[in-house]
């Protein structure tokens, strides 16, 4: 039986992706920590201050380059230091190609089979 709570509509699929923000004039750079077809969990070293979509890349070892874009719904701080804060940055994926969506969800059902 499925926790009430949780209100994703797909379990999490981890992943060690590369992802660049691109952002206005800046780029940032981050690795996704997982990820479903609708969302990414992102992990960065810079805050993406943005409101509204962005665009991305992101880095599949063996696949060609991902090219979506998202809007962040919220971020936090996962670990704080003295030289810096690690930020994770939820991200909703608002354009994406078919077939890049289609890829993410053969992931997905590797992972819940794997």
């Amino acid at each position: 039986m499925s926790d009430p709570t949780e209100r994703r509509e797909f379990p999490r699929a981890q992943a060690k992706w590369t992802v660049t923000l691109l952002i206005a004039e800046t780029q940032i750079e981050g690795a996704i920590e997982n990820f479903t077809p609708k969302g990414l969990f992102i992990s960065c070293d810079q805050f993406p201050e943005i409101e509204g979509s962005f665009r991305m890349v992101i880095k599949i070892p063996g696949r060609p380059t991902m090219n979506a874009a998202g809007k962040v719904m919220w971020s936090t701080i996962l670990d704080a230091s003295e030289s810096g804060a690690r930020l994770g940055v939820g991200i909703e994926l608002t354009e994406i190609s078919e077939s890049d969506l289609q890829y993410l969800y053969e992931i997905m059902k590797e992972y819940r089979e794997g």
